[in-house]
């Protein structure tokens, strides 16, 4: 997600199915330079995708819990539209101490990746005019289709909250954005929407990784503090942007937490950015097919238990399959079985299995592969290999445009598979 690309991507900064919720707060601190501030973000996306012609992009996205650090991701990437090329760097850590890290390089002629469960770089070559660039640099989440809905909804949800930050003009002819709202300051609607968005991203934070240890905060959820601020150059384009927002809430037991999200966005260097192919002079490098990273060593039987809580201890109650029968230059072919032990089909529902044939297209940012689900209706998956011995595998997703995807797979399925080898 590569774990680091998927982690990252399915994250969205850990933030992912909060962006709703983030914008508002965010649109909350524009006070009366609202209007203003709105327009500038849209120009920057626009120029961003296309218009700066290269650029530099760095961010910071922290997580605590009660004052202490569960997780932080930073990410530093170059961008350079004219040669369609990029590169980009990211590093996770989080509560335990762990650290996870990914680097990826793209241009039109191949695609390079490493992360740190492996010492060597990864390269895919790209057949002419198939190369996957555009998706790896930047795409403006304004001109996805459910954008403008979106946005009407977040201006009826901030209301009067524009008045409560103020727009300063800056000496050299652009303008600062600041402001705070205190608990007492958000309305009802507010608070209803964070409590679905914090449930949700609780929920999607636990599917993509088990180091980040969040309270399950259930009840009685509240915004009790939102800060930011927002720099704008006098072209209008926006420097830098930092925010951060703390709710409170109960867990299972009435235990009262506090977690607070923080981001920081810096665009520097517009024009002036640099992007070169890292040197793999002496490196272990290891050519992937266009198969998404698949090779034949990935051929064999993967499993994965299907695990519940019941009575204060993790049950295992079933097992999944998945099998990879064969890996060709441009596709990839397989079986997927479940088998739940009786008396359980009721609350897990019924187990079913399929053939797959996966041919990813590199020219698509999510290549997909359809089957047949539990209630005999055609889905969406999508496999990618893991760390040695480990594939993952996503179900029931659901396309949301051309850039992003949610899954409504089982909160029983974690999507980790394990290689079974004979002994």
């Amino acid at each position: 997600m590569k774990l680091s690309k998927k982690t990252v991507t399915a994250l969205s900064f850990t933030i992912g199915a909060c962006v709703f919720v983030s914008t508002a707060f965010a649109d909350a601190l524009l006070g009366s330079g609202y209007d203003r501030l709105k327009s500038s973000v849209k120009m920057t996306a626009s120029q961003m995708e296309a218009g700066l012609g290269s650029y530099k992009l760095e961010s910071l996205m922290t997580i605590k819990s009660n004052g202490q650090e569960v997780l932080q991701t930073s990410s530093f990437k170059k961008i350079d539209m004219n040669m369609k090329a990029s590169e980009e760097s990211t590093v996770t850590q989080y509560a335990g101490g762990q650290t996870t890290s990914y680097y990826s390089y793209s241009d039109t002629k191949r695609s390079v990746w490493k992360n740190d469960k492996d010492a060597q770089y990864y390269v895919t070559e790209f057949p002419e005019g198939q190369y996957r660039g555009k998706r790896e640099m930047f795409t403006n989440p304004f001109n996805e289709k459910e954008a403008p809905e979106i946005e009407k909804i977040v201006d009826a949800v901030v209301g009067n909250l524009k008045d409560y930050v103020q727009a300063e003009e800056r000496a050299d002819g652009g303008k600062v954005y600041a402001g705070s709202l205190s608990e007492a300051q958000v309305p009802a609607i507010v608070n209803a929407v964070s409590s679905f968005g914090l449930k949700q991203m609780l929920r999607d934070q636990a599917r993509s990784s088990q180091d980040a240890k969040l309270p399950a905060i259930e009840s009685d959820i509240f915004v009790k503090k939102v800060t930011g601020t927002a720099i704008e150059n006098k072209a209008g384009l926006l420097e830098s942007m930092t925010g951060e927002i703390i709710v409170s809430g109960k867990d299972k037991d009435g235990v009262q937490h506090d977690l607070s999200a923080g981001i920081v966005f810096k665009l520097s260097d517009v024009g002036k950015t640099t992007v070169a192919a890292p040197d793999l002079t002496g490196a272990k490098v290891e050519k992937v097919s266009q198969t998404n990273g698949f090779g034949s060593k990935h051929v064999g039987t993967y499993v994965n238990n299907i695990v519940m809580e019941k009575d204060g201890q993790f049950v295992k109650i079933g097992e999944r399959k998945l099998e990879i029968t064969s890996v060709d230059e441009n596709k990839v072919a397989g079986k997927y079985s479940e088998t739940v032990k009786p008396g359980y089909e009721s609350e897990y529902g019924k187990p079913y299995s399929f053939d797959f044939e996966y041919n990813p297209d590199q020219t698509k940012s999510m290549p997909l592969f359809t089957y047949t689900n539990d209630k005999g209706e055609q889905a969406n998956g999508q496999l990618h290999p893991g760390s040695n011995g480990k594939v993952y595998l996503n179900l029931d997703i659901e396309v949301v445009d051309e850039n992003s995807y949610r899954s409504s797979s089982s909160q029983y399925f974690d999507g980790e598979f394990t290689r079974i080898f004979a002994e």
